[in-house]
């Protein structure tokens, strides 16, 4: 009985470790950051966010929200989905730094913005390393 107990409470945590694997397959855990490109949306007054997907970025202490517009990378194995399916479990989703963290503090209401970075999956961190402003209904195809 005691030999049962014990190689079932092994296959459990055996069966966890094989879940926090793969909650981040295909995301390199150590190594160069990402090259990642994320285009995101602040409402414009009087519109909502209404069922869009959404975006949050953590900058300091606070937590920014935009409309998702889009969002690539050009690794070579690394792609925006595996990235996104990663992220949108946490709160907030990515954790801003560089010395243009503040930028995201800054997107007015109706502004879309193309923010150029490098995501690290260690930690969340995006590093931001330049920004454009883009034309709201560009996506990346």
């Amino acid at each position: 009985m005691q030999n049962r107990l014990s190689a079932a409470i092994f296959s459990i945590g055996i069966l966890f470790l094989a879940a926090a694997g793969n909650a981040n397959a295909g995301l390199p855990t150590m190594g160069p950051p990402i090259p990642t490109t994320i285009i995101v949306t602040k409402p414009a007054p009087g519109e909502t966010y209404g069922g869009k997907t959404t975006v949050t970025m953590g900058v300091g202490d606070k937590i920014y929200k935009f409309i998702l517009k889009d969002g690539y990378t050009n690794h070579l194995k690394v792609r925006w989905l595996d990235i996104w399916q990663y992220v949108m479990q946490f709160n907030p989703n990515f954790v801003v730094q560089g010395q243009d963290a503040e930028t995201f503090a800054k997107i007015q209401p109706g502004q879309t913005m193309k923010v150029f970075g490098a995501f690290a999956p260690l930690d969340r961190t995006f590093e931001v390393v330049s920004v454009e402003q883009s034309d709201s209904s560009e996506e990346h195809h």
